[in-house]
């Protein structure tokens, strides 16, 4: 990574593991492609297509529609954020433990770097 600190931010979440605030370049482009993952579409002001149908799914059963949904929803954010293209997606549903564990591997692109974004999904039972 060329480029140290392009990208810089904020977390409360940070400050309980690093007593810091401070988010930059992967760090923080994760955290805003989650945010906007386990945010509930609609939710924000003025912003409508922002967020996911993903937090409304852990109600419901986990199915194949659930699947498509999570990787409908997952491929749409990741084409919507800028900095990041998609290499990868895989979604494994564990359904004996009610859980989704997505694993997104991301190019970023001004950092020129690849990396993974993991992300676990627990379905209501």
């Amino acid at each position: 990574m060329a480029n140290r600190n392009l990208y810089k931010g904020i977390s409360f979440d940070n400050f309980s593991r690093n007593k810091s605030l401070k988010l930059f370049d992967v760090d923080l482009i994760k955290k805003d492609l989650l945010n906007n993952i386990f945010t509930r579409r609609g939710e924000r002001v003025k912003m409508f297509t922002y967020g996911t149908r993903i937090p409304d799914l852990v109600f419901e059963p986990l199915d194949e529609e659930a699947l498509n949904v999570i990787e409908e929803d997952i491929r749409g954010v990741v084409i919507g954020e800028p900095r990041v293209s998609l290499v990868d997606l895989r979604i494994v549903p564990l359904y004996d433990r009610s859980v989704v564990i997505v694993s997104v591997v991301l190019f970023y692109i001004e950092l020129d770097f690849t990396d993974t974004l993991s992300v676990n999904i627990t379905f209501e039972t």
